[in-house]
Parts: structure tokens; C-alpha cells; sequence
């Protein structure tokens, strides 16, 4: 089975995890933002600095069959609906 893309969740830390082979890369969980009948992840990467101005990563969870994955966002138009509703709550 191909890892690539896999990730896994650490509630008591309140982060997402990328694995990518034996690269790991953190997220903290911004917001989950609901929209259209779809969850959205905000997530910000976990850095050791306070930069207030990180860009954040907007993650689409994708169920397929029995299957979750998180997907980028390609339409702008949706991208755009997931910005307002989160920086408008």
C-alpha cells in the first residue's frame, strides 16, 4: 500500500500529521470549518516561532467509499466560500 499522502491525528495535541514515507510534517488544527455539506481543515504549520502572519494550509476531507483523505482545494470559487465562512465566524 502506497503511504504517500496518509495522515493520522493527534487529538491530545491538537495536531494533523502528514507522513510522507519517514518525512512527518505537523499541523496544528486552526479551525474545522463545515461548508456545503463538507468539512474543511485550517491548518497552520507547527513552527517554533510566534509569526502571526504564517499562511495556513486549507485541506478538504474527501470520503471515498471507505476511505478519508485530505485534498487541496482546485476550484478558486470554493476556496473563496471556505475563506469567508472562516474569517467571518
Amino acid at each position: 500500500m502506497n503511504e504517500e499522502g496518509s495522515y493520522y491525528v493527534d487529538e491530545e495535541a491538537g495536531q494533523l500529521i502528514l507522513q510522507n514515507g519517514d518525512v512527518e510534517e505537523r499541523f496544528y488544527i486552526e479551525e474545522e470549518v463545515l461548508f456545503d455539506g463538507r468539512k474543511y481543515l485550517i491548518l497552520v504549520p507547527d513552527q517554533d516561532d510566534e509569526d502571526e502572519n504564517r499562511e495556513a494550509l486549507v485541506l478538504k476531507m474527501v470520503k471515498d467509499g471507505e476511505q478519508n483523505y485530505l485534498s487541496i482545494i482546485e476550484d478558486e470559487k470554493e476556496f473563496q466560500n471556505v475563506k469567508e465562512r472562516y474569517l467571518n465566524k
